[in-house]
């Protein structure tokens, strides 16, 4: 069945994919119509109602690590708002556990680690690919990127799809029902649960943290 994820046979096992170096929010889509929000304000809206304190350390574990505001730094949001690539400067907060002094980056659900494009973005991008007539050229034209980044977007989603799914019902699904299910209740009851199994946000490729100890901008 669609509606439950699958057993996540796949999943990596060196420490390094295991590395958590942000804290994620979810819980928006649920809420919300979320086609009809630009992605600026999808981050204004996720910043105000997420509760930092509800979160665990993803270091140490502490259920109460008492955060506390470290630092903040710019990147950039790029979404498809309507019918116009838009990119849009907004500012993540980093938080410090009090109990292992480790520091970590808020993100909200549809902002994929180490990428500028937001998770809508790239759905609507691979929901065109698989379903509408458009050549590979007019796609990368109305999206504005390239067919490299077209095709390593593709590669995430097929891995992430059978992540999600298990292998068996992967090779009965099809990407256009998949993407159709994640368009609905995925999107809204799921995404934390795949974080919560792989240690990793969907359709996230970048899993590492360099090895200096110096943050990365998630």
């Amino acid at each position: 069945m669609l509606a439950q994820p699958g057993p996540f046979s796949d999943l990596p096992t060196t420490k390094e994919a295991r590395c958590t170096p942000m804290i994620r929010g979810f819980g928006l889509f649920c809420k919300i119509n979320f086609n009809h929000y630009s992605a600026l304000d999808l981050f204004s809206c996720s910043m105000n109602t997420i509760k930092i304190h509800d979160h665990p350390c993803p270091t140490c574990g502490a259920r109460h690590p008492g955060w506390k505001r470290h630092a903040a730094y710019d990147r950039y949001l790029i979404g498809f708002d309507e019918g116009a690539v838009c990119s849009h400067s907004v500012v993540v907060t980093r938080f410090m556990c009090q109990s292992c002094r480790s520091t970590h980056a808020l993100l909200p659900e549809f902002v994929i680690p180490f990428k500028s494009h937001s998770l809508l973005f790239v759905l609507a991008v691979l929901k065109d690919y698989f379903l509408s007539h458009l050549t590979v050229g007019q796609l990368c034209a109305k999206y504005e990127i390239t067919p490299a980044t077209l095709y390593s977007w593709k590669a995430a989603f097929l891995k992430d799809k059978r992540l999600w799914l298990g292998a068996l019902q992967d090779s009965l699904t099809s990407a256009a029902k998949f993407l159709a299910f994640l368009s609905k209740e995925g999107l809204e009851h799921h995404l934390d649960e795949f974080f919560a199994i792989t240690n990793r946000s969907l359709l996230q490729t970048r899993i590492t943290i360099r090895g200096n100890g110096m943050f990365a901008p998630d």
